[in-house]
Formats: structure tokens, C-alpha cells, sequence
């Protein structure tokens, strides 16, 4: 499945799906596993669903913006998915302090609250479908709200992921949103690096291309979409994100 096969309503309905996952595995831990370090450097699990509050936060404060509207007097960076998801590097030190912030601002109920404001998000997703809504304005800049909610469900999946391997237990991934993803993420590096490649493994795939792997670790996430030919050296266009 690639990004260009999946409808809004599909992409809409997995967002969905892939927050009730993380929010049903938030759900079954105890207190003492909030405070467990992830694969990512001086994260917690606690640190870890907050951000997502925060991810999700983003898409409920999304604002409509009509192409007619934007005007030169107010220059702003618009963005397609690619861009997006590369931009988050240049505020990864800002995105760790708030994450664990805002952590500690709602530790007597992390999942109370990040929960309400998924919510929020996924009513106010569904008010902006009902308008008609296709571009929208966040902090970052302008950007197409499919590519929006596609930004969303990469966050979902890949922090699901890091908090799976954190804390024993069942898959926070949804295997559909995966799929979604790795599709998403595949056609980036194929547009970066004018390869033609599949994907084998789609949990490795979304590791490598976000990091949480290396090159030479990839093991079976990618094969070359020639046959005749072996996998090429894409180390220099990863991570995406």
C-alpha cells in the first residue's frame, strides 16, 4: 500500500484505530512502568504518551486556511509530508523538554489526559472533514490535511513502537496504520533517492527509516525493486524523519 492508494476516510479511520491501541495499552500499566526508559535517550515511557498528547494536540488546533487567502505579506513554510516529518530534527531538544513538562504536569493521570485530547483531536478531525477543509495552518506552517493527519499516524506508530519495546506486554501498533506508514515513509526515500525499492519488513522499515536503526542493522527491511539487482547503499538518505 503506498500513500497514494490509501482514501481520507481510510487514513482517518486508522488515526483512530492506532489511538485507541496506544490508549488501550496505556491503559494496563501499572504506575511504576510509567517511569521505564524507552529506546530513545533520556525518554520515559511517562515522557513518551505525553508527546503523543502533544502530536495529537497539534491536529486539534489545526485551523482551516483557504488557498485564496494566503497572501505574500504573510510569508509562511509550506509544507508537504516530507518536509513535515524533516523538520521535526531542528526542535528535537524543545520537543524532549515539553514532552517531560508536560509529563510531569499530568502524572496523577497520564492517561486521563492524553486520552481527552485525542478526543479533541479526532472530533475536531472529523468538524474539519465535515467543512470541506484540505489545507490547514499549524505551527509549523501550511500543510495539505491529509498530509497532516499522515504526520500524526507516523508518530502514533513509531512512538507505539518504542513503547512496546519498553515495556513487555501487548503490541501498541496497529497493523493496518503500520502499513500505512511504511507506504508513506517508502514512497519519501523512493522520491529522495530515485531507487525503486519494496519494503520486506515493515516494522524494520519504519525503524530504519526513523532512526531506530542503521543501515547496517536493516537487515531484511528493504529489497531492491529489481530483482537482478542488489540493494543499493541508501544510508546516505536515511533517517527520514
Amino acid at each position: 500500500m503506498t500513500d497514494a492508494d490509501v482514501t481520507p476516510a481510510q487514513l482517518d479511520a486508522d488515526l483512530a484505530e492506532q489511538w485507541d491501541a496506544v490508549v488501550d495499552w496505556l491503559r494496563t500499566l501499572e504506575d511504576t512502568a510509567l517511569d521505564t526508559p524507552t529506546p530513545l535517550p533520556g525518554w520515559r515511557v511517562r515522557d513518551l504518551v505525553a508527546h503523543l498528547g502533544e502530536a495529537m494536540g497539534v491536529l486539534a488546533r489545526a485551523e482551516p486556511v483557504d488557498v485564496g487567502t494566503v497572501v505574500a505579506d504573510r510569508p509562511e513554510r509550506r509544507h508537504d509530508l516530507a518536509s513535515y516529518l524533516a523538520s521535526y530534527a531542528d526542535n528535537a531538544d524543545g520537543i524532549h523538554a515539553r514532552a517531560v513538562e508536560v509529563a510531569d504536569e499530568q502524572a496523577d493521570d497520564p492517561a486521563a489526559a492524553v486520552e481527552e485530547r485525542g478526543a479533541a483531536a479526532l472530533a475536531h478531525l472529523a468538524q474539519l472533514r465535515s467543512d470541506g477543509v484540505a489545507l490547514v495552518r499549524v505551527r509549523r506552517g501550511i500543510v495539505p490535511l491529509d498530509q497532516l493527519v499522515t504526520t500524526r499516524l507516523v508518530e502514533l506508530v513509531v512512538h507505539a513502537d518504542d513503547l512496546s519495546r519498553s515495556v513487555h506486554g501487548a503490541a501498541a501498533v496497529d497493523p493496518t496504520a503500520r502499513t500505512i506508514v511504511s507506504g508513506a515513509l517508502l514512497a519519501i526515500l523512493r522520491r529522495r533517492s530515485g531507487y525503486e525499492v519494496d519494503v520486506v519488513d515493515e516494522r524494520a522499515w519504519v525503524r530504519l527509516a526513523t532512526g531506530r536503526l542503521g543501515w547496517a542493522d536493516r537487515g531484511d527491511a528493504l529489497r531492491s525493486g529489481n530483482l537482478a539487482e542488489g540493494l543499493p547503499d541508501l544510508s546516505a538518505y536515511l533517517p527520514l524523519v
